[in-house]
């Protein structure tokens, strides 16, 4: 006997609550601009139209993981009555389904659907079977056209909004073989003709028309097109793999194709074009919180759909059974509190393609014209702390993931080279912004430096003390006239020393030497904030010299009153960087964090 998801859900729950704190959901606010609010102004119940793509569920899921993440609060209710092998025109072939049944009618159920259901906004897509697959006719087209007119204003007496989205690609490609040229005599179930997706082009090109001309009602009623980007899309993908198809038979797209249409419905919402789901398969571990929410609201959309479907009631056979309205919506309620709890958990949700890191999530960015990747947990601590690397993301990550496991994010921006320059400063500053402000991450991260690392933690430390609860350093580099300058006991690097004067703007190497912002030179804004410094340090540096860069800082950061611990590595050099257990890192770590919320 399999055990019910909801039954496995409350366990993992349980197991949650005594591991790991309740994270507070991030505002609207600070992950939404307010295009997709304005969209869905007085909106609490959205109900799905559509055909067997529709009926699957997917995009639908998808859509209302994205609204349960990004805007919390709202509280949407979306219910997809999508109908397998339904039209809106009416239409049907002669031996549809081996002469099964007709293809059903939409407009046999819409004003029950509209009565029972009582949407604030309703979202249509048809087509794909309005136009039995056959090629393009006159009488057909009008039958659609006619068909989508009384949609519209059915929809829009009964007071509702209404988006209407063009149909997607019908793809021959996959299914050659079983598809008839132009001027057969017939075109029988399952045998399409071989160009039906220009009819489908055809349909959509009129839809998307009525904007043009001004027939739209933007508050009201709006189209998106999907069959022109999916198109695109695929085009794309063939370039590389001829064979690459959405839909194996030519109609019924996977999961990628219903995160396309997802992108094109978010998208003409107003959704951030860089907050939208990926559209790789992300392969998240059963046990993250991430896996059972999506398992759960996939769970709930399908008892709805089911329930509702056997209330509003239809002519198609085959149909599954739901459950009464009161008892499923019973049920869904209570899936709802299990899909808030889990809600909770989830790391913020980034946009973009997952990648893998180490086990982890990692999504890539565009900040400030700048290339960023944000780790996420998989499962985020209270308060959503993060440690912030500079340079070198990757190299010896130890720490990076030891913090991970404890529900840290790892976050990372690329500069360029630029040893902390004012230039680098600015993207630091538009990063810490939106991971604060958009994301929610908290206010004050931990700052990791690398060797020439140390530049830039310090120096934006430095100009933003209360925003920052450790600065951690690797053998960092804590004056550039030792490094890359090499004006005490090390080498320096002279291409690096010239790069350096271009990038802080010196106009010559005397104005360089005399700078007196170095960390070295600029520590009393971390003293007077009590920002609690860590250094790892091997005394036999001989490329950043211990003497001129670590102990300086603990000298004077000392002298200051500060707080500071330097962990010696004896006889170490340079490299390598890290500690094989970063265990005393992780802890001081903690300490201070915790320290700091008192």
């Amino acid at each position: 006997m399999r055990t019910p998801l909801s039954l496995l859900l409350l366990t993992i729950l349980s197991c949650y609550t005594t591991t790991i704190a309740f994270t507070t959901p991030v505002s609207v606010e600070k992950k939404d601009t307010q295009g997709l609010l304005r969209t869905l102004r007085g909106v609490k119940r959205i109900l799905f139209l559509g055909d067997s793509i529709t009926y699957s569920g997917g995009y639908v899921e998808i859509v209302d993981s994205y609204l349960h993440t990004h805007l919390p609060d709202r509280n949407y209710e979306l219910i997809n009555v999508g109908l397998p092998s339904e039209t809106l025109s009416g239409l049907t072939e002669p031996n549809h389904a081996g002469g099964a049944f007709p293809r059903p009618d939409l407009h046999e159920r819409l004003d029950r659907a509209l009565e029972k259901v009582k949407p604030d906004l309703v979202v249509a897509c048809y087509g794909m079977n309005d136009g039995i697959y056959h090629p393009f006719n006159t009488g057909r087209f009008v039958k659609y056209q006619e068909g989508i007119q009384r949609l519209r204003a059915k929809v829009l007496r009964y007071g509702a909004r209404l988006w209407i989205m063009t149909p997607p690609p019908f793809d021959s490609h996959p299914i050659q073989r079983d598809t008839l040229p132009v001027g057969s005599p017939e075109y029988p179930s399952g045998r399409p003709y071989e160009g039906y997706d220009t009819v489908l082009g055809q349909y959509s090109e009129w839809l998307i028309s009525e904007r043009a001309q001004g027939w739209l009602e933007p508050r009201l009623y709006n189209v998106i097109d999907i069959h022109t980007p999916i198109n695109a899309y695929v085009k794309e993908r063939r370039k590389t793999a001829p064979d690459f198809a959405l839909a194996g038979d030519g109609v019924h797209i996977n999961i990628l194709g219903h995160r396309l249409i997802a992108h094109e419905l978010l998208k003409a919402w107003g959704a951030p074009e860089d907050l939208l789901p990926g559209l790789s398969d992300p392969n998240y571990r059963q046990e993250e919180p991430i896996t059972q929410f999506n398992a759960l609201i996939h769970e709930r959309q399908r008892l709805l759909t089911d329930s509702w479907l056997s209330d509003i009631k239809h002519l198609r056979p085959g149909m599954a059974k739901g459950l009464l309205i009161p008892e499923a919506l019973t049920k869904s309620a209570e899936m709802e509190k299990q899909i808030r709890s889990l809600a909770q958990f989830l790391p913020p949700q980034f946009g973009g393609d997952v990648t893998d890191y180490h086990g982890f999530s990692r999504y890539e960015l565009t900040v400030d014209g700048c290339r960023a990747i944000v780790v996420a947990p998989r499962k985020a601590a209270a308060g959503l702390p993060w440690i912030w690397r500079a340079e070198f993301f990757d190299h010896r990550p130890e720490l990076d993931l030891a913090l991970l496991e404890k529900g840290f994010h790892l976050t990372y921006i690329e500069v360029g080279n630029t040893f902390g320059a004012p230039s680098a400063m600015r993207h630091w500053d538009a990063f810490y912004k939106d991971l604060t402000r958009r994301f929610g991450l908290s206010a004050k991260p931990v700052l990791e430096g690398l060797s020439r690392g140390g530049l830039y933690i310090y120096n934006w430390a430095s100009a933003n003390p209360t925003k920052v609860s450790v600065l951690y350093g690797d053998n960092p580099v804590c004056d550039f006239k030792s490094w890359p300058g090499g004006k005490g006991q090390g080498p320096g690097s002279p291409g690096d020393w010239k790069k350096l004067q271009q990038d802080y703007g010196f106009a010559s190497e005397a104005e360089a030497l005399a700078y007196k912002k170095s960390p070295v030179d600029n520590l009393a804004p971390l003293a007077r904030a009590r920002v609690p410094i860590i250094h790892l340090a091997g005394d036999a540096d001989e490329v950043v010299p211990y003497s001129e860069n670590t102990v300086k800082i603990r000298e004077r950061y000392e002298k200051l009153g500060g707080s500071i611990k330097v962990i010696v590595k004896p006889g170490f050099k340079h490299h390598p960087h890290g500690l094989d257990d970063p265990t005393p890192l992780v802890e001081f770590i903690l300490a201070h964090i915790s320290e700091g919320r008192k």
